[in-house]
């Protein structure tokens, strides 16, 4: 008799053991992944810019000998206080750096923002 009941205690186990583990399985709530919210979900003081449409005078600025090898991999338009101001990614090869300009091509003053993706 003490056999049996044993037997039915450890099946009992084994099967209360096996159910925490499918409810502690299935109520892992995974994060949603990030999407990239389109240009016309950003506020309205900042867009995405094409490399084509930004102003002539910040493309001849990056035609300079500064950004020689340097490619637009992304650009951004922001409105502050009345002014617009864009901020450029640039890459060359592994190698990335953001630069902000004014409108008229002026670089703004302030440390570039470089990194090595190879380095890291």
């Amino acid at each position: 008799m003490f056999h049996l009941k044993l037997t039915i205690m450890k099946k009992l186990l084994f099967a209360l053991v096996m159910c925490t583990a499918a409810f502690a399985a299935l109520a892992q709530d995974p994060a949603p992944a990030a999407t990239p919210a389109p240009a016309q979900d950003q506020p309205a003081a900042e867009q995405q810019v094409a490399a084509a449409d930004l102003p002539p005078a910040i493309t001849a600025s990056l035609q300079g000998q500064d950004y020689t090898g340097w490619t637009v991999s992304n650009a951004v338009k922001k409105e502050k206080d009345g002014k617009t101001y864009y901020k450029v990614e640039l890459k060359n090869g592994a190698e990335t750096k953001t630069v902000k300009f004014d409108a008229d091509g002026n670089k703004m003053k302030g440390k570039d923002k470089e990194k090595d993706k190879a380095v890291q």
